[in-house]
């Protein structure tokens, strides 16, 4: 095993160490390597003698909190430290800087509420208040309350066919609580939804390639998390509780290339779950003995690699 090119990953703005934010073979043979400190680096294999195998592209503003590009590789999404989301060509020529602001949020709710207004500014009569409670009307409404568990950290998943995009982040709006909130954009960056309030929402995030669905994780108390799926226009549709997940920390979900298996990375065990008649079912729980990273093969729906370490891959077929 020969090595193509080192360097030290030393952030530009500080003495501290750089984080791989984002690491890709490129299908034209170069591999992407996007760091924490806001340098983009392409690295090429087969450059000649003349060339320099490292090359940065240049750096970020602000450095760079999660970053994924589309399948096809035509459009690269970052989310940056000072609140702005960048989509960038393949050339990483900027399509459009997005502004990320809390403001956002209460302007589209503000938009979007026609309903009838609190209940005690509304009139009701005697047979209403001993008529029994509607059975379709939940009797707690979330409120987008903080997991306490949250891990603060910023996701990004587009979709499989790389026109939408999901981006998972706590908006800190002032005088009101923080709250984890999923917003959808178009990839031409134009928002489209804000996920509904959901108390205990946590950060991980996986919309499967089919399209209906992203999956990410409520904490709902110590001892209960729920896989929970959102829509492309933000609402709830339905999840599924753990198996005795005993409060772990639910380190990633991730779909595979079939949408038919959902992967939940827990800190010390992978669970695969499957859907049958409309139920989920635990169809195996592969123990591990270390963190690590899951990433499933993007033609073999049944092979996934696991980043420890070493690479271990995995063939359940």
């Amino acid at each position: 095993m020969a090595t193509i090119a080192s360097w030290p990953l030393i952030s530009p703005d500080s003495e501290t160490l750089d984080s791989v934010i984002d690491f890709r073979y490129m299908l034209n043979g170069s591999l992407c390597c996007i760091l924490s400190g806001g340098d983009i680096v392409l690295i090429k294999p087969e450059s000649s003698q003349e060339q320099e195998p490292v090359e940065t592209i240049g750096n970020v503003e602000g450095g760079i909190l999660a970053a994924q590009w589309t399948t096809d590789e035509e459009t690269l999404a970052i989310a940056t430290g000072l609140s702005k989301l960048l989509l960038m060509t393949s050339t990483f020529e900027i399509i459009t800087e997005i502004t990320l602001s809390p403001t956002d949020i209460t302007q589209h709710i503000n938009q979007v509420s026609v309903g009838w207004g609190r209940a005690e500014t509304q009139f009701r009569g005697l047979r209403a208040k001993n008529a029994p409670r509607d059975p379709t009307l939940p009797e707690k409404v979330d409120e987008g309350v903080l997991s306490p568990h949250d891990d603060q950290k910023v996701r990004l998943h587009w979709r499989g066919d790389g026109e939408c995009l999901a981006l998972s982040r706590i908006e800190y709006d002032e005088g009101r609580s923080p709250k984890r909130v999923v917003r959808v954009y178009s990839r031409e960056g134009q928002i489209e939804s804000f996920s509904e309030p959901i108390d205990g929402l946590e950060g991980v995030l996986h919309w499967r390639p089919s399209g209906h669905w992203i999956a990410t994780v409520q904490r709902r108390s110590e001892s209960e998390t729920e896989v929970v799926f959102l829509e492309r226009n933000g609402l709830r549709h339905g999840g599924f509780s753990l198996r005795k997940p005993f409060g772990e920390e639910v380190c990633e979900v991730a779909w595979n290339a079939h949408s038919n298996i959902l992967a939940v990375s827990l800190k010390n065990r992978i669970q695969l779950w499957m859907s049958s008649n409309y139920e989920w079912q635990l169809k195996q729980e592969i123990p591990q003995k270390e963190s690590y990273v899951l990433t499933w093969h993007p033609e073999k729906p049944f092979t996934y690699f696991v980043h420890t370490k070493g690479i271990r891959v995995v063939d359940m077929s």
